[in-house]
Formats: structure tokens, C-alpha cells, sequence
């Protein structure tokens, strides 16, 4: 497998392998394998000198502050295409999961296609990482938006936060910028170490240098809003689609007021263009959409103006939660024991057994441990002293990662049945 070739020689074949099966460029792959290449982190299957599959990986933290867990983000490099569909990477997968067990607490990639989430549901992946597209025309007004947001503040603060939408102002980041890289890498990891009930993904300053580094070779625009003292408020990552789209696909932002104020100006900057925005913070469980007929677009309607009917739909927003990527969890110990010093309410008894283990052997197993969380702690135990304790959940790792992993649910019956909570993780900027 890996460390068969030379360094120089076997990041050469890797691009070249990824640039002929994604189609990506050269210049791009160099910039990529430049910030990340790692011999550590690079497993491949070598046939006859040439490399026919591959994969890379990326470590990653998530959550931040004395505990945190960590991930390991999976670029499959593809494989030739006379060696595809035969187990090549399945194989890659395995031998790769296992030799990092030790070192990450799981891995994770995003699919690209349907029929590959399917595949990697088969490898031991579960679908995480839920967000909600919000979709945009280009006649919306995210000023009004703001106002709106408002309505329920004493009426002195809504005057202030008013004046204050004035006073932020929005540019986009280019090479002459007024802001130094070092002032937009200080804003989003003060914005990534604030305190979350969402487990984050904390990129490190070389993964920003990157994004920052050429962010136009990666189609990626960035604007920044700032206050009247210049101090940075906001920053967002678009990308531009095709159909006239702008896709926000990152945010980070001090208040709402700099957030409403970069997508008015990202509006202005494109008025053709609809926006559609990444999301993993719906704000309340359910929502009545309102949905906007303008006469212009109403073949029984008047002239071509902005006035509109509103139609409500209620609707449960978690039901429109879509899965970002996949994870496979690798080290139950430490996830459990994080997630008990994050979830003070999170209260069950475990035992992780093998898919082919009956009760009678999990039973007479005195080697078995179980995992006691409580009011914040996590301790392993001897099955022994919970022998007849009819609490312990005896679950495979596969039906532990369904339940860590599920898809919010508004009526939280699992929580209540259970007592165990999500592992909510949540990532933003890959830098593929």
C-alpha cells in the first residue's frame, strides 16, 4: 500500500491520476497537493509502476475547547477506469480505516452522486453533516428581511440596530484588498471557537491560507463586511453556478445585521442572479414558507411591478434537511466520552457488541465493558456489575452510528426513549 514509492515520485502519479479521472486542473491540484500532501495520509493500490486507485486524506478537529474529536476528511482519487467495480476501492477503504483507527475518531467524504452514497453506505458510511438549501429570486429584499428580524425588539434597540444596517458597509475580497489574509484568518477562527450546540469543523490557519491563496482559481468569491472603525463584522464564500446562481456556501458573521447586509450586497452585485444559501441552523422546528406570487409573473395579473400576494405553508423544516456527506465511526470511546462532556442531559448505559454475538455470549463475556453515561461523564465499567441490569443498551456499532448519527427529529424520541443525543457534526470549506 502506501510508502512503497518515493515522496516526489508518488505525488506526481497522484495528480496525474486525479487530473485525468476528475477533470481538475493542474494549477489547482498544485495548489491543493502543495497544502496538504501527507505521506501519513495517502493510501494506494500500485499495479505494474502505475497507481490504478487511491486515496488522501485530511485531518481535521471538531468542536473546540478542552475536548474535541478528530476526523479525517477522504478525498477518493478515483481509479483508472479498467480497474474499476472490482473491489479496488473497497479495499482502500478498509486498509485505510483500520490503520487509522488509532489516530481518528472517524473519517468522512462527501459523495458527489446518489448511486456513490449508496456504494459507501455498503463501506460502513452513514449520511451526516444535514443542512437546508435556502433559495432565493433575485427581486428578494434582505434589508427588509433584517427590518423584519426586529420586530420583536424594544423599540429603542430596533432604532439602534436600524442605524446600524447604515453603518456596515460590504467590499469584496481581491488582491488590493483593504483587509490583510492574517485579519480574515484572526475573524473566522474567533468565529469557529465560539460555543456552538452544533460540532464544528475547526480549520486550522493552513486550510484558510489555502482558500485565501488564488480563492479565484477555485471559484470562490469573498466579501467582507466591516464597520465605520474598519473592523471586519462578516465574512461569506460564494460560488457562482450555472442557471444565474450564487451559492453562499459559507458564512461567518458577528450579528444578523452584517449577515443581511453581505447578502444585499452580493444581490446588488449580480440582480440577475437567484442566491441560494447552505445552511445548518434552521432557527425554530417548524415554519410557514411564504410563498411570493409577483404580478409580473401571474399570466391574469397587472403590470410588471414588485406587488405580490403571500400564500403561508406550513411546513416542518428538518424534513427538508439534506445530507452533506457520510461518516464512518471509528473510536465509540472517545466520541461517547465527548459527547457526554457536551450533552449534561445525555443519560444511558451501553454495550457495543459484534453483529454476530449472541445475548448468551455478551452475557458470559466478564471481558465485555460498558459504557455508563451520566451528568456529563463517560466511564467504562465491567459487564459483570451490570449483568441484570435490564437499561444496557446492547447495540452493534452499526446500530451505535444510526443513533449518534440520525437526522434531527422535531419530536426527539430517541432522546426521551434512549437518552442518548446526536452527534451533530457540521463542516463548511473542504478544500475539494
Amino acid at each position: 500500500m502506501a510508502y512503497k514509492m518515493e515522496q516526489e515520485e508518488l505525488k506526481r502519479k497522484l495528480m496525474g491520476l486525479w487530473e485525468k479521472t476528475t477533470h481538475n486542473s493542474k494549477e489547482l491540484l498544485g495548489v491543493l497537493f502543495d497544502y496538504y500532501f501527507d505521506m501519513r495520509y495517502i493510501e494506494y493500490i500500485e499495479h505494474e509502476g502505475k497507481i490504478i486507485s487511491a486515496l488522501c486524506g485530511i485531518p481535521y478537529f471538531f468542536g473546540y475547547g478542552k475536548k474535541q474529536l478528530k476526523g479525517l476528511y477522504i478525498i477518493p482519487l478515483s481509479q483508472e477506469e479498467g480497474y474499476r467495480k472490482k473491489g479496488t476501492l473497497s479495499e482502500l477503504l478498509m486498509e485505510f480505516n483500520l490503520r487509522l483507527k488509532e489516530d481518528f475518531d472517524f473519517t468522512f467524504l462527501l459523495p458527489h452522486t446518489a448511486l456513490l452514497a449508496d456504494y459507501y453506505g455498503t463501506q460502513g458510511y452513514f449520511s451526516s453533516f444535514f443542512i437546508l438549501e435556502e433559495r432565493f429570486t433575485p427581486l428578494h429584499d434582505f434589508r427588509n428581511d433584517y427590518y423584519l428580524s426586529l420586530n420583536d425588539s424594544d423599540e429603542r434597540i430596533r432604532e439602534l440596530k436600524i442605524a446600524l444596517m447604515d453603518e456596515t458597509f460590504v467590499s469584496e475580497f481581491k488582491g488590493n484588498s483593504q483587509f490583510s489574509k492574517n485579519q480574515i484568518i484572526q475573524f473566522i477562527e474567533e468565529i469557529e471557537h465560539k460555543g456552538s450546540s452544533y460540532v464544528n469543523l475547526c480549520h486550522t490557519k493552513n486550510d484558510l491560507e489555502y482558500l485565501l491563496q488564488d480563492h479565484t482559481v477555485k471559484n470562490l468569491n469573498i466579501y467582507i463586511s466591516y464597520d465605520a472603525e474598519k473592523k471586519i463584522t462578516g465574512i461569506v464564500f460564494t460560488q457562482k453556478e450555472e442557471l444565474k446562481r450564487t451559492r453562499v456556501i459559507a458564512s461567518y458573521v458577528a450579528d444578523s445585521c452584517s449577515y443581511y447586509s453581505l447578502l444585499e450586497f452580493i444581490k446588488n452585485q449580480f440582480p440577475d442572479n437567484s442566491i441560494s444559501i447552505n445552511t445548518f441552523d434552521p432557527k425554530i422546528q417548524t415554519h410557514a414558507i411564504i410563498q411570493q406570487t409577483y404580478a409580473s409573473s401571474n399570466p391574469y395579473g397587472g403590470d410588471l411591478d414588485n406587488t405580490f400576494s403571500s400564500i403561508e405553508i406550513p411546513f416542518n423544516m428538518n424534513k427538508l434537511l439534506q445530507p452533506l456527506g457520510m461518516v464512518r465511526l471509528l473510536r465509540f470511546d472517545t466520541i461517547l466520552d465527548f459527547l457526554a462532556s457536551k450533552r449534561s442531559d445525555a443519560d444511558f448505559k451501553l454495550l457495543i457488541r459484534e453483529p454476530k454475538e449472541s445475548d448468551r455470549e455478551v452475557n458470559n463475556g466478564s471481558e465485555k465493558r460498558v459504557f455508563v453515561v451520566k451528568n456529563g461523564k463517560c466511564s467504562e465499567e465491567s459487564y459483570d456489575k451490570y449483568l441484570h441490569d435490564n437499561t444496557v443498551l446492547k447495540l452493534t456499532p452499526k446500530e451505535v452510528s444510526e443513533l449518534l448519527l440520525r437526522k434531527n427529529d422535531s419530536s426527539n424520541l430517541i432522546m426521551e426513549a434512549f437518552g442518548i443525543p446526536r452527534l451533530d457534526l457540521q463542516i463548511r470549506l473542504l478544500p475539494c
